[in-house]
């Protein structure tokens, strides 16, 4: 449990520091606020991009293996909840790992006018649609795998933070989607994470 704690803290971690690197590296040409992450993964900084998505994806495939490992522990088994926690962390690990195979098409969230849909471009689409979906049945699905009061606590905080993200930059009439699109990143990076230390803590409670 703790080396796979250690696995998903670590793939978080290098995902992070590798999407913080590039937003100096590609100010001029793709601007934080304007466009999205997926779009590092053309041009100078291809390379990066895709390790930050593989370790993001690393991170996802051992957090779902401790959701399988915690389904059945002695004090309290909960197969299904554990088993759909699973799951769902796999996918959104798979559609990581599509994310970083297949490139995006799209410019700050849009297909450029005129341009067709490539095949490509619609599996990164899947990729990336599969990596939110699943993390967010994950979290649904862990707060019955794991029933700490602080580990159900803070799944509230992060879903509210979620459903406050779009009225904010409403609200402050901000054309800024690539914002957006990072306060989801590190929203589901939060979940992961607590995700993880709770469900490999020495009592698992949360």
């Amino acid at each position: 449990m703790i080396a796979l704690r250690r696995v998903v803290v670590g793939g978080l971690a290098v995902f992070l520091v590798a999407v913080a690197v590039q937003h100096p590296l590609r100010w001029d040409d793709l601007p934080p606020a304007e466009h999205f992450i997926s779009e590092y993964a053309k041009g100078p900084t291809a390379a990066l991009q895709v390790i930050a998505f593989v370790a993001w994806a690393l991170a996802l495939g051992a957090g779902a293996l401790l959701a399988w490992r915690a389904r059945t522990r002695p004090a309290k088994p909960r197969p299904l909840a554990g088993g759909l926690t699973a799951a769902a962390l796999g996918v959104a690990a798979a559609g990581t790992l599509m994310a970083a195979v297949f490139a995006t098409q799209t410019i700050a969230g849009e297909l450029p006018p005129g341009r067709a849909r490539t095949l490509e471009g619609l599996l990164h689409d899947l990729g990336t649609l599969g990596l939110f979906l699943g993390s967010l049945v994950a979290a649904v699905a862990s707060a019955r795998l794991l029933p700490g009061a602080r580990y159900r606590v803070v799944l509230a905080l992060l879903a509210l933070a979620l459903l406050a993200v779009v009225p904010i930059l409403v609200a402050l009439e901000a054309d800024a989607p690539g914002i957006g699109q990072r306060a989801f990143a590190l929203i589901g990076c939060a979940f992961l994470w607590r995700f993880a230390v709770a469900a490999s803590g020495p009592s698992r409670r949360g």
